[in-house]
């Protein structure tokens, strides 16, 4: 004799077998790349980085010198050589390479309070290595060469510097990751509904 099924209530525990199909984790979002080319990639951008770095801090020692009286002819051309064929490339190849990891992992790249501020921290560097420091350093290795005095030799020390700091800051920032995610609204649909 047949039992009749009863309708289980809408709290009741279920069981549902998977299919071999339905096994597999969601893809989460972000992480279009396989493992091997993230790690590849994140491995490119710190490596980047720490070259961007230690020009930097080079560029930070010569300006120093010069600025506590060094010979001008020795230090500031080398210090506008050191910024303009390693400084300024690795600052464009950190920004790039950054945005792509942002992108193609799943840290997303507007997703993480950490993440943005280094974005805009490390684009700014870039701009202001590209429009100050370096331009700086190359009137200042003319001014040498000519042999006239060098107009603001506390200028490069002090541009020099903060460029180095703001580099410490942003692996500072990756390294503890703080302050959360990036809170967005809900968008709207017809009638100022939230989509859901």
């Amino acid at each position: 004799m047949d039992t009749p099924t009863q309708n289980p209530g809408p709290f009741a525990a279920t069981t549902r077998t998977t299919q071999p199909h339905e096994a597999r984790a969601p893809r989460r979002r972000g992480t279009r790349l396989p493992p091997q080319w993230r790690k590849a990639l994140r491995a490119a951008h710190v490596t980047v980085s720490v070259g961007l770095l230690g020009s930097d801090a080079a560029v930070l020692a010569l300006a120093s010198a010069g600025r506590l009286g060094s010979d001008p002819v020795t230090v500031y051309p080398a210090a506008h050589l050191i910024g303009e064929l390693l400084l300024l490339p690795l600052a464009v190849l950190a920004l790039v390479t950054g945005v792509a990891v942002g992108l193609l992992t799943p840290w997303g790249l507007l997703r993480h309070w950490w993440v943005v501020i280094s974005l805009a921290v490390t684009a700014g560097g870039t701009v202001l290595a590209t429009f100050v420091l370096v331009p700086g350093l190359g009137t200042a290795a003319s001014a040498a060469l000519a042999g006239h005095p060098v107009a603001d030799a506390t200028g490069l020390v002090r541009d020099s510097g903060a460029a180095c700091f703001v580099l410490i800051a942003t692996v500072v920032l990756s390294y503890i990751k703080p302050f959360g995610t990036v809170r967005r609204r809900p968008r709207t649909g017809k009638g100022g509904r939230s989509a859901s």
